[in-house]
């Protein structure tokens, strides 16, 4: 048994969900299914219940995880012992993810005593995709990229949305094609790329602004002729003035957010205990 093996079997035994188990550790479903069985072989008794609702414990099944936790717990204690360094990972991320997740995943490896250490880069999805690709980075969390890469996984971990504003006192109608000001956080962010499709396809003149303050893009809303587009959770963080908020009808506000990195690397532990923090975090969003 090694300390990898014992992660898979407490990841294995916390879910209680062979499908979500297999789309987190990126094993077959069968792969899992075969590791349950050999598990309930080595101790010689179930450590699952099948019921209609899927998976349970069972009371040995219990005693197994409380055991494999202690055993991990040791093992951590020991490589502080004798000194353990850190595992470093190159993370990254979008400004719109940073600004979103980054505070909270530093604090969950903190406070959960992580044996990781994560910096961060922050760039457009495109400018990570490649750098992953590259092996400049390890991974990295962003929106789906228009290209992907056949040496690089891309596991969905949620959906955002995105939202189009100006001040209601400058509400603008872009049938009349007046020449417009964008202002986004990233030129390279996929929502400010939709946007921009959007509005070459309506022929409405624009220029883009970058500006990476979310509260500098709404004071500079009340300049005529000018709008933005942000992220629809992250705009709801800041106190907002009265905006106006634009439907429009055949642009697509929904983008996915993944975590990329490369799939020679899909059973590098510190990797997976990074997905599995991200996705713990977004599962309480």
């Amino acid at each position: 048994m090694n300390i990898d093996d014992i992660a898979i079997k407490i990841e294995l035994l916390e879910r209680q969900n062979l499908s979500k188990s297999a789309e987190i550790t990126n094993y077959t479903q069968s792969a899992l299914t075969s590791k349950v069985k050999k598990m309930e072989s080595e101790i010689g008794q179930e450590i699952f219940k099948r019921t209609p609702q899927g998976l349970k414990l069972t009371d040995v099944g219990d005693h197994y995880l409380h055991f494999l936790k202690q055993v991990a717990q040791q093992y951590d204690e020991f490589l502080q012992t004798v000194g353990f360094t850190q595992a470093h990972i190159q993370f990254g991320t979008s400004h719109t993810t940073i600004k979103l997740y980054g505070a909270s995943i530093m604090n969950a490896l903190q406070t959960g005593h992580s044996p990781i250490d994560v910096d961060f880069t922050v760039e457009s999805s495109t400018s990570l995709n490649h750098k992953v690709h590259q092996a400049e980075l390890d991974c990295a969390l962003t929106s789906n990229p228009l290209k992907h890469y056949a040496d690089l996984h891309y596991d969905l971990m949620t959906t955002e949305t995105f939202e189009v504003i100006s001040s209601p006192s400058h509400v603008i109608d872009f049938d009349q094609q007046t020449p417009v000001t964008l202002l986004v956080l990233s030129k390279g962010c996929m929502y400010s790329k939709a946007l921009a499709e959007w509005l070459t396809h309506k022929e409405v003149p624009f220029t883009m602004k970058e500006i990476k303050s979310v509260s500098s893009i709404l004071d500079f809303l009340e300049i005529e002729h000018t709008l933005a587009v942000l992220n629809t959770r992250l705009l709801a963080l800041y106190p907002c003035p009265d905006l106006h908020f634009y439907e429009m009808e055949t642009l697509n506000k929904v983008i996915e957010t993944v975590f990329i990195y490369k799939k020679e690397n899909h059973k590098h532990s510190s990797i997976l205990q990074l997905k599995q923090v991200v996705e713990s975090l977004l599962e309480k969003k």
